[in-house]
Order: structure tokens, then C-alpha cells, then sequence
């Protein structure tokens, strides 16, 4: 009998056949698994892969929102800070200055830990007992390190500073624009660390101040409301960094109060009174 004979019959292998197929390599783990499943298996088995992958994908939206993940909300040390937040850092930088036995004589600001602070010089101008209180409530005498009588601005030393001062941050007016969000914080009346808010209005101011021979250039001009006592504050950019130090403000009813119009020295001319390099 042939395999003709019998085309769906089993015949034995012959001793060489057998050999052959003892020898031949054998899919071993998964893939043997797989082999050993049947068409329909494999088709199940698939199916049920799949269906897990869209489970795992859909669960967290399905999830109640009370037991879902939270992820932390990390905060983005790029992010521009709010007026609060911007307040709350700059204030501890800004001092209340006071002269002889006047009260509320103008603002201060401090620049370095060891106690520089910068100033209009029309503040303390020809004076010799000047008192600088900051953030704290700590008091100290200061004295004048310097000054730049042609753009009206003055650096002091706290003379017994309190201890973890805060500088603050100077920035660069070369990249302040119109239209730029103007902060400035300062004790108009005496009102200690009043915060007002504004924009520039103008770049590259030129006024005359009474007295004066010559008159004060290159200045800013905001509209973020000063009044006296205002004078010598820092003038804020929105990332909180000084960009100014107030100096002046249009009067011309004569009467001592805001009429829309205040000017700021750069803070890179100013801090040539405390030996800082322009930035």
C-alpha cells in the first residue's frame, strides 16, 4: 500500500524521518504558547489585548473626579508674579526716610545687604540727622555715601541696619516700553508703603526743576499716582524689578498734589551713586 493508496492516512516515519524531526529546533515560551493555540484562540486572545488597551487609555476619564490623580501643582519660576505677590516681595526692600524732626520726609529703597539704600537727593539734601525705618519697624541712622546732584538722586548707609535685609531687584530700562505696566510703592503723606499702579507714558523725558541750573533728562515718565513723600521710591517694572526711583512730579496748579504726571530717574544712572556699574 502507497501513500496514493491512502492520501489521508498516517504512515510511519521511517528511522530517518524520525531523526530529522527529533532534531528540528523547537519554538519554546511565548511564541510556542501561541503555537499551540488554535486559529480562534489567537483571534480571542487578541481581541482581549485590545480591549485592555482601551480600558487602560479610557479609565481616568471615567474615574469620579474625587479619585482621580491629582497632579502637583508645581509653580513656574518663569510666571510673572501678581501685584500681590510683586508687593509683598518688593515692600520689604522699600524704607520710609525721615530728616531732622520731619515726619514722612520721603522713600527709600535698598539695594544690598549691607545696607545701601537710594533715594531723591531733594530729600535729604543738606541734612545731616536722617532716619531710615524699614519694613520691620527697625530704625537706624543713615548717612550720605554719595550723591548726583545734576539727576537728583542720593545713596545712604543705614549706619545699624537690621539683620536679612532684602534687596531688591534692579532692573533694565533699556527694555521698558509705552504702555508697560509702571508699580511704584512709597509713603505719600507719610503713609508707609503705598502701592499704586500705572503705565509709562513717556521715554526720554526732559524737566526743569525749580532751583536747578540745569534740568533733569533721560527721565520716565508713568501715571501711576505719587505725591510727596513719594519721592526717592522705586519705580517697578511687572516682574517686580526697580526700573526707576522716583524724582518728580508735574505741578502746575502749584498745588502739592498728582496731577496725572510723574517721572522717574533710570535706575542705571541712579545706582552710579552707590558704585554700581550700569546693567
Amino acid at each position: 500500500m502507497t501513500k496514493a493508496d491512502r492520501p489521508y492516512g498516517a504512515f510511519p516515519r521511517g528511522a530517518a524521518e524520525e531523526a530529522a524531526v527529533a532534531a528540528a529546533p523547537r519554538p519554546s515560551g511565548l511564541r510556542a504558547w501561541l503555537r499551540a493555540r488554535s486559529a480562534r484562540e489567537r483571534v480571542e486572545l487578541a481581541l482581549t489585548a485590545l480591549l485592555l488597551a482601551i480600558a487602560v487609555v479610557l479609565l481616568p476619564a471615567a474615574l469620579p473626579r474625587s479619585t482621580r490623580i491629582a497632579q502637583p501643582n508645581l509653580p513656574d519660576p518663569t510666571a510673572t508674579p501678581t501685584i500681590p505677590e510683586l508687593y509683598a516681595r518688593v515692600a520689604q526692600s522699600v524704607v520710609s526716610i525721615r530728616v531732622g524732626s520731619e515726619s514722612g520726609a520721603g522713600t527709600g529703597v535698598v539695594i544690598d545687604d549691607q545696607g545701601t539704600i537710594l533715594t531723591a537727593l531733594h530729600v535729604v539734601n543738606g541734612q545731616s540727622d536722617i532716619t531710615v525705618t524699614f519694613a520691620d519697624g527697625t530704625q537706624s541712622p543713615a548717612r550720605i555715601l554719595q550723591t548726583l546732584p545734576d539727576n537728583d538722586i542720593a545713596a545712604l548707609r543705614a549706619l545699624r541696619p537690621p539683620p536679612n535685609l532684602v534687596p531688591a531687584v534692579l532692573g533694565n530700562p533699556d527694555s521698558v516700553q509705552i504702555g508697560d505696566d509702571a508699580i511704584v510703592i512709597g509713603n505719600p503723606f507719610g503713609l508707609t508703603r503705598s502701592l499704586s499702579t500705572g503705565v509709562i507714558s513717556g521715554l526720554g523725558r526732559s524737566i526743569q526743576v525749580p532751583g536747578k541750573p540745569k534740568p533733569l533728562e533721560r527721565l520716565i515718565q508713568f501715571d501711576a499716582s505719587v505725591n510727596p513723600g513719594s519721592s526717592g521710591g522705586p519705580l517697578l517694572n511687572r516682574e517686580g524689578d526697580v526700573v526707576g526711583i522716583v524724582t518728580a512730579l508735574a505741578n502746575p496748579s502749584n498745588q502739592r498734589s498728582f496731577s496725572g504726571v510723574g517721572f522717574a530717574v533710570r535706575i542705571d544712572t541712579a545706582s552710579n551713586a552707590a558704585g554700581l556699574p550700569p546693567d
